[in-house]
């Protein structure tokens, strides 16, 4: 796959392309060392049967890092302008865990960019510590100082904390190997990565999926693993109260990565999914 960038307004934005078809964005999750790479089991298989986006958000993977205040707005107006600028049309989103939230802020209130939404499991409770707003600000600014933050940053995303990380996403713990972890460590290295790290463990990051999805109408595929962690299965049963239209796929044998440890499996769920005739979303009355 040929790398790609996208000049945004805050900088370059990585992603790769592959295939031919429908277009379907692949969009991952916020965490250490976080990229597109957390993909690598589906985008080939996918781009078989779509023109695969895979994309790296603003401060991850190949992605530019500026030194900025990372918040959720940030990423939802990252995935807009993406959908509306590179894809170019209506797209079959597929994201992660936090990212769900951002993309269904999007869908919310752009639905005609959208085709259908994939959501594998997507995290609905906040991530951030729980503090009033002002300490968050100074908490922000003590751990994206290069002098002040980077010695917690280092051990957060250090060699053994990325690997508990991964031990924590998967259900059979043969899936996390040394490439994964050290795949994970070369990434937050990268120059820069301290500051959505800063931002996401001071809870600017956190955007409620709760209150977003209940207003997307667009079609919504969710896949979840059984054995999934911090996120259970059991969250999913609010999600497919609250949405409007939205079948749950469980995958035996898989914790959070589902989408890399039950990849095959995952994959022509995706693919069925999209080939599939839905019935008529319904329609929701107005307020008098």
């Amino acid at each position: 796959m040929a790398s790609h960038y996208y000049k945004w307004h805050h900088g370059r934005i990585h992603y790769q392309r592959k295939g031919m078809g429908d277009p379907l964005l692949l969009i991952h999750n916020i965490y250490p060392g976080a990229s597109l790479e957390e993909w690598e089991r589906n985008i080939d298989p996918l781009s078989r049967h779509f023109t695969v986006y895979a994309i790296d958000l603003l401060g991850f993977g190949d992605s530019d890092a500026p030194n900025i205040k990372y918040k959720a707005a940030n990423y939802v107006e990252l995935i807009f302008d993406f959908l509306r600028e590179v894809v170019g049309k209506p797209a079959l989103v597929v994201s992660s865990g936090l990212s769900c939230a951002y993309v269904s802020e999007v869908a919310a209130w752009r639905a005609n960019l959208f085709t259908r939404l994939c959501f594998i499991c997507p995290r609905s409770e906040p991530v951030g510590m729980d503090s009033p707003r002002w300490v968050s600000a100074i908490r922000r600014f003590l751990m994206s100082s290069p002098t002040l933050g980077s010695g917690f940053y280092e051990t957060m995303a250090g060699e053994a904390e990325l690997e508990v990380y991964l031990r924590q996403c998967f259900w059979n713990p043969r899936g996390v190997t040394r490439q994964k972890i050290q795949r994970l460590l070369e990434n937050s290295q990268r120059k820069g990565s301290i500051h959505p790290y800063a931002s996401l463990i001071t809870g600017y990051l956190d955007s409620s999926i709760l209150k977003w999805l209940p207003k997307a109408e667009v079609p919504l595929l969710l896949i979840w693993g059984k054995q999934a962690r911090p996120t259970p299965v059991e969250h999913s049963v609010r999600l497919v109260a609250i949405a409007r239209q939205c079948r749950l796929e469980v995958v035996d044998d898989s914790g959070s990565w589902v989408h890399d440890e039950q990849s095959a499996r995952v994959n022509q769920l995706i693919i069925d999914y999209a080939e599939a005739q839905l019935p008529p979303m319904p329609k929701v009355p107005k307020k008098k």
